[in-house]
C-alpha cells in the first residue's frame, strides 16, 4: 500500500510537469495499525413430533485491522535543494551496483561525462541534443557492451585528492592529524619523509580496463571518445567537487583538464543532473490528448529518440494498467505488459528515493483511514 502510493505520487508529478504545473510531494509521517477481535457462540434444539431430537450448535470468531496512515509536508526550502541540486557521483554509482544497468543510469543521471555532452533540457524548447550527444550515446553503449563481454568491470577503490600545500614536519600537530581521520583526510609522506602532503580519501566506483583488452577495437574507441590517458588502466568516476585536479585549477584559475581538448584525462569526471532535471525528462515521455494541444494548454513537446518511459492517456481507467493516476478527469497510465517503462520508472524512483529520501522536519498534514 504505502509502495503503491508513492508510486502514484511520483507518476502525478511527472504529468504536472508535462503540463509545466508544479510538483507537490507529501511524505508518509506514520503508519498506525488497530486491531479488534471477537467471539460468539450459540445452541438451537428442534423437538419434532415422532423424531428424534435435533441439536445444533454454533459458533464464531471475528477479526478486523484498521491502518490509519499520517501524511506530512516536508520543510519547503530542504526539500528544494534537494530536488534542484545537481546529484552525486557516488549516489548515481551506488545505482549500478543494485543490478540496473550502468549505461542506463548514467545516460539518465549524467548531464556531462569528461567533454561528452548528454541532452539538455529547457523549459520552452524541451529536450535538445548537443553536438557530442551522438558520442555520448555510443560511449555509454560501448561501456555496456564491454561490462558484458568481462573487458571492463566496476569496481569501488581508493582514491585520493590533494587537499593541500605540502607542509615541514616541524608544522604538523599530532594532534589534529588524528583528529581529521574520521573525515577522510590523511598526511602522507613521498618522497622526503620530514615532509608530509594532506591528502582527502574516498571510495568511487573505478572503471578498470583488462589485461586483454587492449588491442580490442571497441575498447579503443570508448577509450578516445572518453578521452582517457592511454598510460592507464582504471580511472576513478566523480563528480567535478570529487577531483583534486579540477577543484586546484579551478581554484587557481586555469583552465579545466576536461575543457582541455589537448589534454588526456585521468578521471572520469560526471557533470550530473538534478532530480528536477531527470522528472523534466521524463515528463516528455507522457502522452497527452490532441485536444489539450489544440487548447494550447500543454507544449507540443517531442521526447528524446530513446524511450526509457512511455506514459499512456485514457479517457477511462485503464484495465491492464500497472500504475494509473487521474488527472482532471482524464487517466495517465504505464501498461502492465510495457516491462521497459516499468524498469524505467523503478530507476527513476530509485533515484528519487537516494538523493531526495525523507526529509526531515515534516509536519503532520492529513491522516486518512486505509479501505
Amino acid at each position: 500500500m504505502m509502495r503503491q502510493t508513492t508510486n502514484e505520487q511520483l507518476l502525478l508529478n511527472i504529468v504536472r510537469l508535462r503540463y509545466d504545473e508544479t510538483p507537490y510531494f507529501l511524505q508518509i509521517g506514520s503508519v498506525t495499525t488497530s486491531f479488534s477481535a471477537g467471539a460468539n457462540a450459540g445452541a438451537q434444539a428442534t423437538l419434532p413430533d415422532g423424531a428424534p431430537n435435533v441439536l445444533g450448535l454454533s459458533a464464531g470468531v471475528s477479526y478486523a485491522e484498521t491502518p490509519t496512515v499520517t501524511w506530512g509536508l516536508p520543510d519547503s526550502r530542504e526539500l528544494l535543494g534537494r530536488l534542484h541540486a545537481p546529484m552525486g557521483a557516488d549516489q548515481l554509482t551506488v545505482l549500478t551496483q543494485s543490478g540496473l544497468s550502468p549505461a542506463s543510469v548514467l545516460r539518465i543521471g549524467a548531464k556531462k561525462i569528461n567533454r561528452l555532452r548528454n541532452l539538455e533540457f529547457d523549459l520552452e524548447r524541451g529536450s535538445y541534443e548537443p553536438d557530442s550527444y551522438g558520442a555520448f550515446v555510443e560511449a555509454l553503449d560501448l561501456l555496456g557492451t564491454l561490462l558484458r563481454e568481462g573487458l571492463v568491470d566496476l569496481s569501488y577503490g581508493v582514491y585520493s585528492n590533494a587537499a593541500g600545500g605540502k607542509i615541514p614536519m616541524s608544522k604538523i600537530d599530532p594532534v589534529a592529524m588524528a583528529e581529521a581521520l574520521p573525515s577522510g583526510m590523511q598526511f602522507m609522506t613521498r618522497d622526503n619523509p620530514n615532509v608530509f602532503e594532506p591528502l582527502k580519501l574516498s571510495k568511487p566506483l573505478f572503471l578498470r580496463f583488462t589485461r586483454g583488452s587492449a588491442a580490442d577495437p571497441r575498447v579503443l574507441r570508448l577509450r578516445d571518445l572518453l578521452d582517457l590517458d592511454p598510460e592507464r588502466q582504471s580511472f576513478a568516476i566523480i563528480d567535478t567537487g570529487g577531483s583534486g585536479t579540477e577543484e586546484l585549477l579551478s581554484e587557481s584559475g586555469r583552465q579545466s583538464r576536461v575543457l582541455d581538448d589537448a589534454a588526456p584525462l585521468r578521471e572520469i569526471v560526471l557533470n550530473n543532473r538534478s532530480v528536477m532535471e531527470v522528472l523534466r525528462f521524463a515528463s516528455a515521455y507522457v502522452a497527452v490528448p490532441q485536444r489539450d494541444l489544440a487548447a494550447g494548454i500543454v507544449r507540443p513537446r517531442s521526447a528524446p529518440a530513446r524511450v526509457w518511459l512511455d506514459v499512456e492517456t485514457s479517457d477511462i481507467r485503464p484495465s491492464d494498467a500497472w500504475l494509473a493516476v487521474e488527472r482532471d478527469g482524464r487517466w495517465f497510465y504505464i501498461r502492465a505488459d510495457d516491462l521497459d517503462t516499468r524498469i524505467g520508472f523503478t530507476l527513476l524512483n530509485a533515484l528519487f528515493d537516494s538523493v531526495v529520501g525523507e526529509v526531515p522536519g515534516a509536519k503532520p498534514l492529513l491522516t486518512l483511514p486505509v479501505k
